[in-house]
């Protein structure tokens, strides 16, 4: 009985250890939903649209392993653009001419690029294109229209080559 005891105060012991262990599991898990949100809130803030799709709960591990670190961006502190931004860009290069907010609106659309989850898609999109403007891909024209920044310059250039018919 001596033995049978001991067991069963073995089992009593390892009960509350399981249940000791399955509240801080418990409460571990819900710090890392608690956390996930919080990451997944702040990726909305940088990256309207673009975390929606891709963005799933999987461990933050492989999360880390695919962000890149601020610190180790290279040597210009820049990363790569984002899905949406290189979509931004590529709207301008194929038009090859500046375009306003509503045509090009209307292009994300019509190509199908539009988040279902966005709640103002115009928004979304304006808040693309300011940060490829800021990324140094895109300039605003002072018609308030979109172009690449190398398109700018030249359209800029173009503009002060046409003066009343005279050339110097």
């Amino acid at each position: 009985m001596g033995e049978d005891q001991a067991l069963r105060n073995a089992l009593g012991v390892a009960q509350r250890q399981l249940v000791e262990a399955e509240a801080e599991l418990r409460e571990a898990q819900e710090r890392v939903n608690n956390l996930r949100s919080v990451v997944y809130g702040l990726k909305q803030i940088f990256e309207p649209g673009d975390v929606g799709r891709s963005f799933e709960l999987r461990p933050a591990v492989e999360e880390s392993r695919a962000m890149p670190v601020r610190g180790a961006q290279g040597v210009r502190g820049r990363r790569e653009p984002s899905p949406s931004v290189r979509r931004a860009v590529q709207i301008l290069a194929e038009a090859q001419r500046p375009m306003r907010m509503p045509e090009i609106t209307e292009e994300w659309e019509r190509r199908g690029w539009v988040d279902t989850t966005w709640r103002t898609p115009k928004s979304a999109i304006n808040m693309i294109y300011q940060r490829a403007h800021k990324a140094g891909l895109v300039d605003r024209m002072p018609d308030r229209s979109w172009v690449l920044r190398s398109s700018a310059a030249r359209a800029s250039e173009g503009d002060r080559g046409t003066g009343e018919g005279v050339e110097d």
